[in-house]
């Protein structure tokens, strides 16, 4: 989901969220100023909540393919995304030696 064009980004909430906290800690505002920012300080804690949600669901629809890679919404950031093909065990290391076709015993 885009962010609106005047909604903070998760870490500027947070800090104005512990800006706000720290402020009616003090215990100096008055009444409706506490209000005032009471209110902003929900608003602030649904955003950062919906945000969280949000990002929950996104990594929990990334899943990895065979090669280890992250597949699905999006990468996670930071994650090295370079192709490198998947580790092979030994026993189709012996199969690819032997020509691909079942060992004759008879």
């Amino acid at each position: 989901m885009a962010q609106k064009k005047n909604t903070p980004t998760f870490e500027s909430a947070l800090e104005r969220l512990e800006q706000i906290a720290a402020r009616m800690e003090n215990g100096d505002l008055p009444l409706e100023d506490l209000i005032v920012a009471y209110e902003e300080g929900l608003r602030l804690i649904r955003s950062c909540s919906e945000r969280l949600d949000e990002a929950e669901k996104r990594l929990e629809t990334i899943t990895r393919d065979a090669a280890g890679q992250p597949r699905g919404l999006a990468p996670i950031p930071g994650e090295n995304t370079s192709s490198t093909p998947p580790e092979t065990s030994a026993t189709e290391e012996d199969a690819s030696a032997a020509g691909d076709s079942p060992a004759r015993l008879f």
